[in-house]
């Protein structure tokens, strides 16, 4: 029969062969400890969510390597939801980011300034 600490040592490393199998990056140091990783492969995305009103969300996205890809409100588009978690991301793509269910958060467009 197996040590404790040996099974404790061994199911800490299959734990972090998974992790790595799933393609989650270490956090660069540009991106805040409270972003969470979304998505999978290359495709992922490090996400923060800072609340939101009605269908304009807050978000701030970087790429695996801690280059900021958006920041600011995102319209959604599809599905209501009532919280944008990052294991329902799939995928950041041309300038938006895709959820599982179909739902898209697109940058709000700036309101044009008035004369």
């Amino acid at each position: 029969m197996a040590r404790p600490s040996t099974i404790v040592v061994m199911t800490a490393l299959f734990l972090g062969l998974l992790a790595a199998c799933r393609g989650v990056p270490a956090r660069p140091a540009a991106v805040p400890p409270e972003a969470r990783w979304g998505g999978e492969g290359r495709r992922g995305v490090f996400l923060k969510v800072e609340g939101h009103q009605g269908t304009l969300w807050q978000l701030h996205v970087w790429d695996r390597d801690g280059r900021l890809l958006g920041s600011g409100p995102f319209r959604l588009r599809g599905f209501a939801k009532a919280a944008i978690v990052p294991e329902e991301v799939l995928a950041w793509e041309n300038g938006a980011l895709q959820l599982k269910d179909g739902t898209w958060l697109v940058p709000e467009a700036p309101a044009p300034e008035r004369p």
